[in-house]
């Protein structure tokens, strides 16, 4: 009871500062993440904004890149509405292009840089782009999928890093456009609102292709002030690092670099992930803290002793998915004094922090959230007889749900046709509406919620969210394939949940041609790692799939009778029969997925 009153008594402290931390940041404002720049260049001209392999930018030095991105778009006739969709790794030109397009109040479209083929004709498509700027990394995707742009090839930039040149037929070299654009702040940077939007991020919902959603100006600004200065408490001098989180998700972009835009720190960034670099990067940096998502944790848990793995400056690790089972292995054996486990839903308005470090837990539930229960089957909410949701008691999971309202608004995605599905109407009866996250939580004494599962047509793994209803269309697509039945299962050792498909086949089908197929259509993360063959795919009496007890039977040899399954074999690159010893390689971790 002690330790709970302590925490309880930190929580109101760091809720109070969190009120701080937004009062100012209302609606209706004059105020942008390009106007919060421009303050901390003239604040802070000299402190170090960014730090990226051996480059180093002040904060005066970023705010001048991006006036120079910024003129060089109006000098192409971009203006306030107008959209630009980017195509780019982790690096400073990527925070430089949306900064200098919200200076003039043009949105930045954040693509998913895994995708490609019809998945990133569809994303460039949704967001209606005026201009296409894609780094010299990614322009061998952009020239598959030259004749299916949304854009004409003028309004494609090529913005080329260092030697790394790349050329685009008819396209712009930005380089140097922006090498010879004006180097002073927009007059326009002033007149952005809070209310406008920021950037689209892309989120896979529960059924069809990738979504876009809107952030607008203050929700980014109110993240990066409560996370900045109330749950990390950084301040000028503070190094957070990314390791290697995509800056085109909400953690890379307002985790990691709009907190130490609303503090004064300084943004240490790794263009990708590397479990066997991280200490020495910590170390070179000179990092505080750092942020993380679950499976990154246990990489680095999974590797050998390393000397600098403890002689750091770390005070704090923050993000989301680490799980109970590593928690506090991951925490003593790095010495890592503060964990802080977040939730979040890029297209939603519900965020939970765990600011007590209590192991396995998201947090506890804030004013106007719930858990309901639902089907387990379907993952439909279930309603009582006088058709109100029914909220979950201690020990039991459900679904979790945020009340929408003028405090918790939910801005949906950019298709406003795809809203409807995810809300809630008239959740208990009283008129109030809910956003649905389509997320299984269980609820913990005190008001704890811990993550179960994603429910409906979405798993996450290798870090990014797979839309089963997107991976099953094109499967089915694949010649010999009748129909596709697409789930997570859970491999022991492993974060998230490795895709399977249950394929029901006719003549023609060929494994070595669907593996080809696969390899073809879809980024690595979403390829099935197991196929089971099956007679029939099951379905509901509304004709939807069922598909519990196959994750419950997942790749298990001993419950599942007569189907055959294979594994994808990333040895040879290509499907083989799963054996029983097959089986035990993978349990064991051996054999590598």
């Amino acid at each position: 009871m002690q330790i709970f009153r302590a925490n309880l008594r930190r929580a109101r402290f760091l809720a109070a500062s969190a009120y701080h931390a937004v009062i100012r940041l209302r609606d209706g404002q004059r105020l942008s993440p390009g106007l919060y720049l421009e303050r901390r260049a003239t604040q802070s001209p000299e402190s170090t904004a960014l730090r990226y392999e051996d480059r180093a930018l002040t904060f005066s030095a970023l705010d001048e890149a991006a006036n120079r991105h910024a003129h060089a778009l109006t000098a192409l006739g971009a203006t306030k509405g107008d959209v630009v969709a980017l195509l780019m790794d982790n690096r400073p030109e990527f925070l430089v292009a949306v900064l200098g397009a919200n200076k003039i109040g043009v949105c930045t479209s954040l693509l998913n840089s895994h995708v490609a083929g019809e998945q990133l004709v569809h994303a460039l498509t949704i967001c209606s782009p005026k201009f296409i700027l894609v780094g010299s990394e990614h322009v061998a995707s952009l020239r598959e999928v030259a004749d299916r742009l949304p854009v004409p090839r003028e309004h494609v930039l090529v913005w080329s890093e260092g030697d790394v040149r790349a050329t685009f037929e008819g396209s712009v070299d930005w380089n140097s456009a922006t090498a010879e654009a004006r180097t002073e702040r927009p007059a326009s940077t002033a007149e952005q609102g809070m209310n406008d939007p920021f950037v689209f991020i892309y989120t896979s919902g529960t059924t069809g292709l990738p979504k876009a959603a809107p952030m607008k100006n203050g929700r980014f600004l109110r993240g990066a002030a409560v996370f900045g200065h109330a749950v990390m408490r950084l301040r000028p001098g503070d190094v957070l690092f990314n390791p290697g989180l995509p800056l085109y998700h909400s953690t890379g972009l307002v985790m990691g670099f709009g907190t130490v835009l609303s503090t004064g720190a300084t943004l240490a960034l790794r263009r990708k992930f590397s479990a066997s670099q991280f200490w020495d990067d910590v170390a070179a940096f000179g990092a505080t803290g750092f942020t993380y998502i679950g499976e990154l944790c246990r990489y680095l848990l999974n590797t050998n002793p390393h000397p600098l793995e403890k002689s750091h400056r770390l005070r704090f690790a923050i993000g989301a998915g680490l799980r109970p089972d590593i928690w506090e292995r991951f925490q003593e054996r790095f010495g890592i004094p503060t964990i802080v486990e977040f939730y979040g839903a890029t297209e939603g308005n519900i965020g939970i922090v765990n600011i007590d470090g209590v192991p396995g837990m998201m947090g506890r539930l804030m004013p106007g959230q719930v858990i309901v229960h639902a089907d387990p089957h379907t993952g439909e909410i279930t309603r009582d007889a006088r058709s109100r949701c029914t909220s979950a008691k201690v020990g039991e999971s459900g679904i979790l749900l945020g009340q929408i309202n003028a405090r918790a608004s939910f801005d949906g995605y950019v298709d406003r046709s795809r809203n409807e599905a995810k809300i809630v109407r008239n959740a208990f009866g009283d008129g109030k509406d809910y956003f649905n996250t389509g997320d299984l939580v269980q609820l913990h004494p005190h008001g704890y919620v811990a993550f179960k599962d994603r429910m409906g047509d979405t798993f996450r793994w290798k870090g990014e969210n797979v839309s089963t209803s997107e991976v099953a269309e094109i499967l089915n697509r694949c010649l010999g394939v009748s129909e596709s039945n697409v789930y997570g299962v859970q491999v022991p050792g492993a974060d998230g949940r490795a895709g399977m498909a249950a394929l029901v086949t006719q003549d023609g089908f060929d494994l070595e041609r669907f593996r080809a197929h696969v390899d073809e259509h879809l980024p690595a993360y979403a390829r099935p790692i197991f196929v089971r063959l099956q007679e029939a795919i099951q379905v509901t009496a509304t004709f939807k799939q069922v598909k519990t007890h196959l994750r419950d039977e997942g790749y298990d040899l001993y419950k599942i009778d007569r189907d055959r399954v294979y594994v994808y074999d990333s040895t040879v690159k290509s499907y083989v029969e799963l054996t029983p010893e097959r089986q035990t390689s993978i349990d064991s971790g051996a054999f590598g997925l």
